[in-house]
């Protein structure tokens, strides 16, 4: 068998060598001669971008996709329209179209907070009438030229928008840039944060103004309001940089998931006092991230005392009973804790809470896949207070649920049959019995029945 030796600039002459069989089998697999591409390629290796137009370096690993295998017979179909520029994606709009981002961005809104917080004024918005008041707040597209709400204003979901509309819209909102009221993307959204810290220290000069500090409760909302973290609207293509520290809320802010208190009160009940670190003045602007090692080194950490736990529980209580324990615990993580090397929250300080707000109920999905802190987790990098207050309730539910919780209550009670024996009363439950659940998936956080349940 002859063989092509290759030279530095052409083919030499076949050679007439004789060549053992082993030898002739490798050339059959790696000939000297070059051979014509295929037809069809076993494997495609695409250039992608990194989702941003940029492309990424040609020493980055390449993006291998399955086999291509060519049809034996065409079959007649009809003809597909290609993608246009817009709707493509990371891998050109094959798997990363506006369709499957806005799919992606609803899976986040799982991870969203339960409980959000905002600072407004009346000049907030522009000093448009009816955006932002005692009784809810409305984004510009839900009220109308002389602040009434419209009841049928906006858009019932952002899909209905599309995504450019969307786009231009979240981008315009963040930027402050506001089309006129009768372009489509007139804002139809309002900004919340996760970080009370932040809303506290900005609502605070906004006082004479007649600012007010706001929270939510995602959970009971009215029903097409949706809450959108800014990094998860970036990679979905609806602006352009992460405001990691700011949440979008699509539609009107009302009811029962709604309180407002005005900052002058908080303030007259010495919340300021109670929790310098959040003073204009403060040595730190909490507006954006907070590298730990900053935390640590600025702020001692601190634990919890009774009388300033029920200090803050009376301003608390100014959003109402079903804020009171949210808003209490937020305002207590404002400072540095003391967290243990496994993340939890110190339990002398868990027990210091619990005490104080002991009358309360403490929904025992606080520390479930419904609770404050979600399954994948909320975004807290950058955010230490944010992390302390998911840390307390997670220890709040473990104090009120978990090991050890049932035999606290017994002694309480049998605490409780003893002062009544002593009046020469009968008890007419047993102490068993008087600890069970009111009734499946939910438990009395306290001696007595008839709690109220939480509204999903």
């Amino acid at each position: 068998m002859t063989r092509w030796k290759p030279s530095s600039d052409s083919r030499s002459s076949p050679s007439t060598e004789p060549r053992s069989k082993i030898a002739r089998a490798f050339d059959w697999i790696i000939p000297g001669r070059k051979r014509k591409p295929p037809v069809t390629p076993s494997f495609r290796v695409i250039r992608i971008t990194d989702g941003y137009g940029k492309v990424i370096a040609a020493g980055d690993p390449p993006v291998v996709l399955p086999p291509v295998v060519a049809p034996v017979a065409a079959t007649p179909v009809a003809p597909v329209m290609p993608a246009g520029p817009a709707s493509r994606g990371i891998l050109g709009g094959l798997f990363n179209t506006e369709a499957e981002k806005m799919r992606v961005l609803e899976e986040s809104t799982k991870d969203v907070p339960r409980y959000l917080f905002r600072a407004c004024s009346p000049s907030s918005g522009g000093g448009f009438k009816g955006l932002n008041t005692l009784n809810g707040v409305f984004p510009h597209a839900f009220v109308d030229a002389n602040g009434k709400k419209i009841e049928n204003g906006g858009h019932k979901s952002i899909h209905e928008l599309g995504h450019a509309t969307t786009r231009k819209m979240a981008m315009g909102h963040l930027s402050g840039q506001r089309p006129s009221r009768t372009d489509a993307a007139y804002s139809q959204f309002s900004s919340w944060a996760a970080s009370l810290a932040l809303v506290l220290q900005y609502g605070h000069g906004r006082a004479l103004a007649g600012g007010l500090i706001c929270i939510l409760d995602r959970y009971n909302l009215p029903k097409n309001t949706k809450v959108y973290h800014c990094p998860s609207m970036m990679k979905a293509g609806l602006c352009d940089s992460p405001y990691d520290h700011e949440y979008l809320v699509h539609g009107p802010v009302e009811g029962p998931g709604f309180k407002a208190v005005p900052v002058q009160r908080l303030i007259d009940l010495g919340v300021y006092v109670e929790i310098p670190c959040v003073l204009p003045q403060s040595v730190r602007y909490w507006w954006g991230p907070t590298v730990q090692s900053e935390w640590e080194r600025i702020f001692v950490a601190k634990a919890f005392t009774e009388t300033q736990v029920k200090k803050l529980r009376k301003a608390a209580e100014e959003f109402g009973k079903d804020f009171t324990i949210p808003m209490l615990a937020a305002m207590l993580t404002l400072e540095r804790r003391r967290i243990e090397k496994d993340g939890k929250f110190n339990e002398k300080d868990v027990k210091i809470f619990a005490d104080v707000v002991a009358d309360l109920y403490v929904p025992e999905e606080y520390g479930t896949e419904n609770s404050f802190v979600q399954p994948a987790g909320i975004y807290v990098t950058g955010y230490p207070m944010v992390a302390q207050l998911a840390a307390l309730f997670k220890g709040l539910v473990e104090y009120n649920y978990g090991r050890g919780a049932r035999a606290r209550r017994r002694v309480k009670l049998e605490d409780l049959a003893a002062e009544v024996g002593a009046l020469g009363l009968l008890a007419s439950a047993s102490a068993d019995s008087a600890i069970e659940p009111v009734k499946p998936g939910r438990m009395s956080t306290h001696i007595e029945i008839g709690v109220s349940d939480v509204v999903y």
